[in-house]
């Protein structure tokens, strides 16, 4: 799905696992790892990349870990912004995901998040926060609900979270699956489903 490489059924280079990228606490790999994807995503035809994705890792178990810059929200940060420029510095629009606490994967669809503001905001928002700072074009919602409403319906977290608090301009879309509603979406600040017809 893009952050270990393009994925369009077209030959494409695998790319090293992102934690592993992680590992190296170095900005600049990052960046020179997202200037090689955006490069050949644009080579491929691709216009968006669904990458990267920040979700922390909280649960060893989860089956995505590989993909994400792991479990520090300061490292994360650092690494997203660092990637997110050296992806669209070739015209590939980068979407950070999955917005927001969303980090295992069984049950993932329908879990609901119970979370206060201080968690949400020190352990899972930095690094969305910081992707959105270097000019992050796309944000994926997540599957699951935040205190009792689902992330592509949730106003607090589309609206006043990412709009107001992080002054996001770009555009949202569902992970594919997790548009449970049409209007209450719209309402919230969703700007693109995904295909799925939900849970």
């Amino acid at each position: 799905d893009g952050p270990a490489g393009i994925r369009v059924g077209k030959p494409a280079t695998a790319m090293p696992a992102p934690v592993a990228m992680a590992a190296t606490f170095n900005p600049d790999i990052a960046r020179r790892f997202g200037a090689t994807v955006g490069k050949e995503g644009r080579a491929l035809g691709q216009d968006v990349l669904l990458s990267p994705m920040v979700n922390i890792v909280r649960q060893p178990g989860a089956g995505r870990n590989f993909e994400t810059l792991g479990e520090d929200p300061l490292l994360a940060a650092s690494l997203v912004a660092a990637q997110v420029k050296g992806v669209q510095q070739n015209g590939l629009i980068a979407t950070v995901k999955h917005f927001a606490a969303n980090n295992f994967e069984q049950g993932r669809m329908g879990v609901n998040v119970i979370i206060d503001e201080r968690t949400l905001n020190e352990i899972y928002l930095p690094a969305f926060t910081a992707a959105v700072n270097a000019g992050a074009g796309s944000v994926m919602g997540a599957y699951n609900k935040i205190n009792g409403t689902y992330c592509c319906e949730n106003s607090a977290l589309l609206e006043t979270t990412l709009r107001q608090k992080m002054g996001f301009g770009g555009f949202v879309m569902s992970d594919w699956f997790a548009t449970q509603s049409t209007n209450a979406s719209i309402q919230a600040g969703l700007d693109m489903e995904m295909p799925g017809d939900g849970i």
